[in-house]
Order: structure tokens, then sequence, then C-alpha cells
């Protein structure tokens, strides 16, 4: 998988994901989300999913676990453009909704 990091002046930070989230990279996106959120303490966490090939029920986790730890840090998050296989994976799931409405953390 390849993560590439753009942060917006004044806004949030953006990880564009293309290739495979599953158990294999899951890892490497929670260590891009930990770096993002310690190093940019970005006005919220985007993660784009337009290239995204496949996911499965680890990089579903992943992504929750990218929320929560956005949430932590206080700030908004946001999954983009699910797409093909990752729409239905998220669908299927039953976390489309939640991971693409934009949500902040709780007060």
């Amino acid at each position: 998988m390849n993560i590439v990091r753009h942060t917006a002046r004044n806004g949030p930070t953006t990880l564009t994901l293309a290739g495979d989230l599953d158990v294999a990279t899951a890892g490497l996106l929670d260590q891009h989300v930990t770096r993002t959120l310690t190093e940019a303490g970005p006005g919220g966490l985007v993660i784009d999913v337009t290239n995204l090939e496949f996911c499965d029920s680890t990089g579903v986790h992943a992504l929750i676990r990218a929320r929560r730890q956005a949430h932590q840090h206080g700030t908004t998050f946001q999954v983009t453009n699910p797409c093909g296989i990752t729409r239905r994976t998220l669908q299927i799931t039953g976390v489309l909704e939640v991971l693409t409405a934009r949500s902040g953390p709780r007060p």
C-alpha cells in the first residue's frame, strides 16, 4: 500500500491510500495516522480511499482505529471517496455512514 500525506494550510491533513488495506498493511496505516496526529497537529484528518483496491476486515478495523485516535487527539475525522469493493466492504460491515460522515471528538 502507498500512503501520501497532504496538509492543507489551516485545514485538514489528508492521507491518500492506494493499493490494498489488509492484514499486511493495516499497521502501516496505524503508523501514518499516529505520526500525522503527533507531528502535524492537523485541523482534521481525512483518509481518501479513492485508489484503494481492496479492504478486508483488518483494514476496516484500521480505519475505525484511525477515527478513534483522531477523536482522542481532539480533531475531526472522515473517510472520503470509497468506491468499488472498498465501498461494498464498508457497507456490509455497517460502518460506511459512520466513517464517511465528518465526525469530531465527543465533548
